[in-house]
């Protein structure tokens, strides 16, 4: 690690870095155990060491156990040294949560957004409650490392135009809750992230991928949509809008898109227009009093009970979901397939279904399974990307 290239800050730097990384991901151990793994002289690591605990990176914890010398001094990471908060906007509510760089649970608040007028208005209460969970638990703003809001709809990266917004976003909207939020917090990084690219991240990093390098999180709720992980790595695209697998289409002769056939908007519709049309008062069984989705327990109910129309929705969603994601798996070489969004509340087989079809359509192994991770998918994966993000550049705080 010494013998790297390059002047004596860029090898001291690039030195701290893997010993913060190291201490992150293992926990506790002793100077001599840092210089036996990385081949590094004594004094180098004791120097390098003494620097990051005056940067608050690295912590004496006390004395380890003997072995029949001196008894060593045991370090840490400071996993208290920063906080970072992850934003899922992709429901009825903004889910925050604040946590420390170990993920332990600072605080958590859902913000219902129909209860504001605007983007904006929602994100002025956003950061109210953000300074009121750092006041109650003593962390300075300077703290703040790093704010991760995940939401529906393709983002840049380099303009931060969102292409296909919620209802009550704009374009202009966006970009004035970005400045709000910097303002509010300026030693703080901003990203904002589709959210269903921070779902894949979550559920590869913490949930039922992790292991797998190549996967792809599916989420069929109001919309449909795809995170993409390629070689361990989200895949954006050029445009930054890979996974929009809602404008699929399962045949040439189809008139509607994958989104329109088989979303719980889609769901909701064919069961108004088609279920039970000559029995007066069936279909609105299966409906919310507003009629704008569907009534999951009746559904379910009738699912057990084998009832033929909606047998033979579930049947037909799941075929063309299947279609569409066998081909993408035999164009990538994904190994797996996770399943999340509101889908995965209905009383079918889906998985069961998913499982023959790519069996039956492509000659590749591809395992399935329903997201893992409490619904906290988009948060984790913001989580991920903050602290790949803070370890990256561990050395220069």
């Amino acid at each position: 690690m010494e013998n790297k290239a390059g002047n004596p800050k860029t090898i001291r730097e690039n030195n701290q870095k893997v010993l913060a990384q190291y201490l992150f991901k293992h926990g506790t151990t002793s100077r001599a155990k840092l210089s036996n793994v990385f081949q590094l002289s004594s004094p180098s690591v004791y120097k390098n060491i003494a620097q990051l605990i005056e940067q608050n990176v690295v912590l004496e914890i006390g004395e380890g156990g003997s072995e029949g010398g001196r008894r060593p001094m045991l370090i840490s990471f400071n996993y208290n040294m920063g906080y970072i908060v992850s934003m899922d906007l992709k429901g009825e509510y903004l889910k925050l949560v604040l946590a420390n760089l170990a993920l332990t649970i600072i605080g958590r608040e859902d913000i219902r957004i129909r209860d504001y007028q605007n983007g904006q208005d929602l994100f002025v209460k956003t950061i109210e409650i953000i300074n009121d969970l750092m006041q109650k638990n003593n962390i300075n703003h300077s703290n703040l490392l790093s704010i991760v809001m995940g939401v529906p709809g393709s983002v840049n990266q380099q303009t931060g135009e969102v292409n296909m917004p919620p209802i009550w976003f704009n374009v202009g909207d966006l970009k004035r809750i970005e400045d709000l939020i910097s303002k509010a917090y300026p030693t703080c990084k901003i990203v904002i992230k589709n959210d269903i690219n921070l779902a894949a991240i979550g559920e590869m990093r913490y949930g039922i991928g992790k292991g797998f390098k190549n996967l792809i999180y599916i989420s069929v709720d109001m919309g449909v949509g795809a995170g993409i992980i390629i070689e361990g790595k989200l895949y954006e695209g050029s445009r930054f809008s890979s996974g929009e697998i809602g404008y699929s289409r399962t045949s040439l002769q189809a008139k509607k898109t994958l989104e329109d056939e088989i979303s719980i908007r889609a769901i909701t519709e064919y069961i108004k227009d088609h279920v039970g049309i000559n029995q007066d008062g069936r279909a609105q069984r299966f409906l919310s009093k507003d009629q704008k989705t569907i009534n999951i327990t009746e559904v379910n109910n009738a699912l057990a009970n084998k009832d033929e129309d909606l047998l033979s929705i579930m049947e037909d969603v799941t075929s063309k979901l299947g279609l569409i994601l066998s081909n993408i798996c035999a164009l990538l070489d994904i190994e797996m397939i996770i399943i999340g969004g509101k889908i995965v509340d209905f009383d079918y087989n889906i998985k069961a279904k998913l499982d023959q079809i790519l069996k039956d359509y492509i000659p590749i192994e591809v395992k399935t399974g329903f997201s893992s991770l409490n619904d906290d998918e988009i948060i984790l994966g913001g989580f991920a990307l903050s602290l790949d993000e803070i370890l990256k550049e561990i050395a220069i705080f």
